[in-house]
């Protein structure tokens, strides 16, 4: 059987050990055994406040395969994944794994909260394995909590609804699932938001990489590669401005063919600037 959190595992005799000495002590109406509680409790406490470094600890050791339909998707909708080794791909793998273990996943509906499934997570946690691949900070760790709208959402900083927004002080990333769901299922009709949310949130982390200079005739490199316009790119995103370089970066990363195609100079530029 294939241990996923050992966090759980190693907590489980020290559970038991309290629920011992929790027992003796009602059965046999002797408050002073529950001194020899206190340190099965303060074990579980510890593992508890620790269990994501413990879990990621583990899995780096020893990694967890994914779904076949996940395998499928990436391949289906991520260039970078599809330029990999063999290798290279296991090893893309067992990083998203580590991605998705490793942060926060939350999830905002339109009454209530609801659980991230599995596949989004995984969709989701593709996108800065993919963007950060050569660097050394693998998973954009200033970013370490997803929030997924089920559509376009307002926010304390953008109070008009939009898709896709990054806060790098409080290390969040968000985007509209629905938008995002739209462009994988229609590429050549639908940007992005989510490979967008975390180009952005890159740029943030890291302004300082040698990111070619963009005007606005960039807009038309852009147009070209994507097979979409600069307005319905806008509508989607919701925003009257954004900065044109997080933009982008996510048509590099999904129609990077294209994009050199059209202009080598710029295509090369930002894969410079990526590494």
């Amino acid at each position: 059987m294939k241990i996923h959190k050992l966090s759980h595992v190693i907590a489980v005799p020290f559970a038991l050990l309290l629920f011992y000495i929790l027992y003796e002590t009602f059965l046999n109406d002797n408050s002073t055994l529950l001194l020899y509680g206190v340190f099965p409790a303060m074990v579980i406490i510890l593992i508890y406040l620790f269990q994501p470094q413990i879990n990621y600890w583990w899995l780096s050791k020893h990694p967890i395969e994914i779904d076949e339909k996940v395998i499928k998707m990436l391949d289906n909708t991520n260039p970078f994944y599809r330029s990999l080794s063999q290798d290279d791909r296991k090893l893309f793998r067992n990083k998203l794994s580590l991605y998705v273990e490793g942060n926060a996943f939350m999830s905002k509906g339109m009454e209530q909260d609801f659980d991230v499934p599995y596949d989004v997570k995984m969709m989701t946690g593709q996108i800065p394995i993919s963007m950060m691949w050569n660097k050394k900070d693998q998973f954009l760790k200033a970013f370490e909590r997803i929030v997924i709208y089920k559509h376009a959402f307002p926010s304390p900083k953008h109070k008009f609804l939009h898709t896709a927004e990054s806060d790098i002080e409080d290390g969040v990333i968000i985007y509209s699932l629905q938008h995002a769901e739209a462009a994988i299922l229609h590429p050549d009709q639908f940007f992005n938001v989510a490979w967008y949310a975390y180009a952005e949130a890159l740029v943030k982390a890291y302004p300082n990489l040698d990111y070619p200079d963009l005007d606005t005739s960039t807009w038309g490199i852009i147009e070209k590669a994507s097979g979409i316009s600069q307005d319905k790119i806008m509508k989607t995103l919701g925003y009257e401005y954004v900065d044109i370089l997080p933009i982008l970066i996510t048509i590099y990363f999904l129609n990077g063919h294209s994009l050199r195609e059209i202009d080598s100079d710029i295509y090369n530029q930002v894969e410079k600037a990526l590494n």
